[in-house]
């Protein structure tokens, strides 16, 4: 069977473009179809053609109206004609169509031979042109078709115009003859237009496609990775948590000192395994971009100080020196997770800690305030001087933060929307800045001392280090007392010429570097100086040099003399201060308000719902441990009932209960508070392996508050209870 059009390539092969095509020349040749008829009446109507020729035109007038007819059953039954066969349609329209453009050129070639190049003829003639101008862009896909769709409708009458023999026949069948080549070479040319245009466009939709498809795979790969991590990590941090749980067990009271050190050492070696599968876990879900950070409130100053004490040993044990100067502007209070914070810098002060050749670390934090009450912490770790070249240091360089810690690291604070960079100066060593954003919440300021017990106290301050001395002697004057500086060969002079003077100091700090003893020998030097001798000591050492035998020997000797751990902290200092000159204990002065190891005057009543043996022998002796009245739970059921007979301050609830009796158990316990119409919300803490988004929000929409990650450890549930204890007794 003969065909109009062939399909050649994949374009022209798909149905959906195709169709739309088809649609177009569809549309359009209704309207030419029907105004075709409505012009051919209209002359004849206004013409004398139908009075000299009545039955010629009866004819043509019946033959284009069942042209007309023939080719609308294919147009106005479009849509069902073409859902059935679409080049059974396309091929029977064209056909269709070709009889029509034939029935043209007969109404064309009988009106030119009949009356000449004049009249209603002329006006036939002029619509012709118009006529196959449009046609020729609506049929220009298909070009072979369209080039004999032309040559049917315009070569018979130009010919029969040229036969007439006259001037106007020649020229107006020379013009037509013209206009037929033009209008056949603009089809050709639109047609690769056209053919070309859907190719690109079908190009990038598959290549869209593609990409998409290897989008989907891609992340259909990396969910299925994380997966398998989280999953991963929780068999090894549950094993582990088994391990940990019964070493905590070990009564080290009975075990000799090379035990212990063992025991200590197999506890270190279990937490470092902990925090490898958090790292991993946490290195997943920054590449997956689900990682949720944990938003509190908290006072940034006494976070960073406890970051510092927190490695002050591990340092000086390798013989490194910590200093920090922290921003005296800093705002009191502010937002954001504060235990990736704690994360990240542990993390980066560790590294700079493994480096070699190193004698002393400082740590830099400031706060750079924004504006809406958002504002950038900002944590520098050297191990150069303080003053020098900051971060746009020309002679520094950028270095990449290799291994999967530092990489966490940067991960996480970009998470909190900061960054970190490590720069490296070989003259000057290596600078870490960390950047993390955080909404400030509270600019009151507090200063230790303001109540200025200590005013009108003089105080010699011996071999302050460099890096923060004048920041030290600010902020003991801001408490009232005058001060001056030092080095500790004029000390003892210094001391004796203001006696002599009659303005003694009230107080010596002595600063005791690492590599020696010469506090000590300062110490006892004064010690030994009958006209200073009274003066009180605080002698600034490490916690290695405070447990020597001399070092113990001396302060036993000389109960004006006391010790405080480097690096200096202000609190610690300001207390040991007010105890030693003005005779007050501060301890004692503390116990009627912590009567307990967690600061509330009570004893916390909690309930611990775990049905693994272990982890009740495990957190119930921590609790236990922290002052605390424990009740055990085996099951979800068990707790509701005690719920309902008991009063708790708080509920540790593990969340890896079978069949979730976890959310059916704090569900029950939430719909009993609205029962009974208890104004006191009752804490639920989830005891978790694992601690996806997804758990996340599903215990938090079961009415718990809370989670705490297994093995759990000490500071973690210290943490925990004094958050949610205090919450539930405000």
């Amino acid at each position: 069977m003969f065909h109009f059009f062939v399909p050649a390539t994949k374009v022209q092969k798909d149905r959906a473009i195709m169709r739309e095509t088809d649609a177009r020349v569809a549309k359009y040749s209704r309207r030419g179809l029907i105004l075709n008829f409505i012009v051919f009446i209209l002359c004849l109507a206004f013409g004398k053609f139908q009075e000299k020729e009545h039955d010629l035109a009866i004819i043509l007038v019946t033959g284009l109206l069942l042209v007309t007819l023939v080719r609308s059953y294919y147009l106005f039954r479009f849509d069902s004609l073409y859902a059935r066969a679409p080049a059974r349609w396309r091929n029977q329209y064209f056909f269709a169509s070709c009889l029509g453009a034939a029935w043209w050129s007969v109404i064309l070639v009988t009106l030119t031979w009949v009356q000449g190049m004049r009249g209603e003829t002329l006006v036939m003639w002029l619509y012709s042109v118009v006529f196959y101008s449009s046609v020729s862009n609506v049929f220009a896909p298909y070009r072979h078709f369209l080039s004999l769709y032309l040559a049917i409708g315009q070569i018979p009458a130009a010919l029969t115009a040229i036969l007439l023999g006259t001037p106007e026949g020649v020229l107006y069948g020379s013009i037509m003859l013209v206009f037929y080549v033009m209008l056949s070479h603009q089809g050709k040319v639109t047609s690769f237009a056209y053919w070309e245009r859907l190719e690109a466009h079908y190009s990038l939709r598959e290549r869209a496609q593609g990409l998409e498809n290897e989008k989907r795979s891609s992340q259909a790969q990396i969910e299925l990775k994380n997966e398998f991590l989280v999953n991963l990590g929780q068999e090894i941090r549950s094993s582990i948590s088994d391990v940990m749980s019964t070493l905590s067990l070990i009564d080290d009271s009975q075990l000799s000192e090379h035990h212990r050190e063992l025991l200590a050492t197999a506890n270190k070696a279990t937490g470092r395994q902990i925090d490898l599968v958090n790292n991993v876990v946490d290195f997943s879900k920054i590449t997956t971009k689900t990682l949720v950070l944990d938003e509190v409130e908290f006072d940034v100053r006494r976070v960073l100080e406890k970051f510092v004490q927190d490695f002050t040993l591990d340092a000086h044990q390798q013989g490194i020196e910590l200093y920090y100067m922290f921003d005296p502007n800093m705002p009191l209070r502010v937002k954001g997770d504060v235990a990736r914070l704690n994360q990240i810098l542990a993390t980066l002060l560790n590294h700079t800690l493994k480096a070699s050749r190193i004698e002393h670390v400082y740590i830099e934090a400031r706060f750079h305030q924004e504006q809406d009450d958002f504002g950038e912490l900002q944590v520098i770790i050297s191990d150069s001087e303080k003053n020098v070249a900051g971060e746009n240091d020309p002679e520094a360089r950028e270095s990449n933060l290799n291994g999967i810690g530092l990489s966490i690291c940067k991960g996480l604070a970009e998470c909190m929307g900061g960054s970190i960079h490590l720069r490296e100066n070989r003259n000057r060593g290596n600078r870490i800045f960390i950047n993390v954003a955080l909404q400030v919440v509270s600019h009151e300021e507090r200063r230790f001392g303001s109540e200025h017990k200590l005013r009108g106290k003089r105080a010699l301050l011996v071999d302050l280090p460099d890096s923060n001395a004048n920041a030290l002697a600010d902020e003991i004057s801001a408490w009232g007392m005058s001060t001056v500086i030092t080095p500790g060969q004029q000390a003892v002079a210094k001391l004796q010429e203001q006696v002599k003077a009659g303005e003694p100091f009230d107080l010596v700090l002595i600063f005791t570097k690492l590599n020696n003893m010469n506090g000590l020998a300062l110490s006892r030097e004064i010690a030994a100086h009958p006209d200073i001798a009274d003066v009180k000591q605080i002698i600034a050492m490490s916690i290695l040099q405070s447990d020597s035998p001399e070092m113990k020997l001396h302060l036993r000797s000389h109960p004006q003399i006391c010790v405080i751990e480097k690096p200096i902290m202000r609190k610690r200092l300001h207390d040991v201060a007010v105890q030693k000159l003005l005779n007050l204990n501060l301890d004692e002065e503390r116990k009627p308000l912590e009567r307990d190891g967690l600061g509330t005057p009570a004893v916390p009543r909690v309930l611990l719902v775990e049905d693994h043996r272990v982890d009740q022998m495990v957190i119930s002796a921590m609790l236990k441990k922290l002052g605390c009245y424990v009740q055990i739970a085996q099951d979800g059921s068990e707790a509701v009932e005690i719920v309902e007979k008991e009063r708790f301050d708080l509920v540790l609830m593990d969340y890896d209960m079978k069949e979730e009796e976890s959310i059916v158990a704090a569900q029950k316990i939430r719909v009993y508070e609205r029962a009974t119409h208890s104004l006191r919300h009752l804490p639920i803490v989830a005891v978790t392996a694992t601690a996806t988004e997804t758990d996340h929000d599903t215990y938090l929409a079961a009415g718990m508050d809370d989670y705490i990650s297994k093995p759990i450890r000490y500071d973690d549930l210290e943490s925990r209870l004094q958050r949610w204890l205090e919450k539930s007794r405000g």
